[in-house]
């Protein structure tokens, strides 16, 4: 890498233009990446990067949204089975 070299923040702009990119598919082929480095004026290995950065992101906020449904959908079931445990106790004191 680049030996003691400061780490530039990317522009709004090229943050964008990856975004956009990253939208059309979260993969890169070679001649994408060089065709982006050059048209965003950074080294083909911060395309690179950037893009594994990404998708370790989006993989993040799916695990998230993922947990999320199950964890309601776990409550849902919950909330079922109290019910019919209720409902199951009333019979069997009618019996």
């Amino acid at each position: 890498g680049g030996g003691g070299e400061k780490k530039r923040r990317l522009s709004p702009d090229q943050v964008r233009t990856l975004e956009r990119s990253f939208e059309s598919g979260d993969r890169l082929e070679p001649e994408r990446r060089m065709e982006l480095a050059r048209g965003l004026g950074l080294e083909p290995r911060q395309v690179s990067v950037w893009f594994q950065n990404r998708r370790a992101r989006w993989k993040a906020k799916q695990l998230e949204k993922d947990y999320e449904a199950l964890r309601r959908e776990l409550q849902e079931i919950r909330a079922l089975n109290d019910a019919l445990k209720t409902h199951n106790n009333k019979l069997v004191s009618q019996v």
